[in-house]
């Protein structure tokens, strides 16, 4: 792995574990407002490649959400 994967992969990392943390302590009402926000803000080819990187990483790790 290249180090700049590297350092991408540890990113991704650390970003899904403080994400994942912040969402258990959030109360439900407040994280879907804030998750509609984000798919209603302006988009970039940039931002749209980080959030699907994000996201197969989320279900990946956490598949057993996806059935709720």
């Amino acid at each position: 792995m290249s180090p700049a994967h590297r350092a991408a992969a540890a990113w991704i990392n650390q970003a899904l574990g403080c994400l994942s943390e912040a969402v258990e302590r959030m109360p439900d009402v407040r994280f879907l407002a804030e998750h509609q926000s984000a798919h209603d803000a302006p988009r970039s080819p940039a931002g749209d490649l980080v959030a699907s990187v994000l996201e197969r990483e989320w279900w990946r790790r956490w598949p057993e959400g996806r059935d709720e």
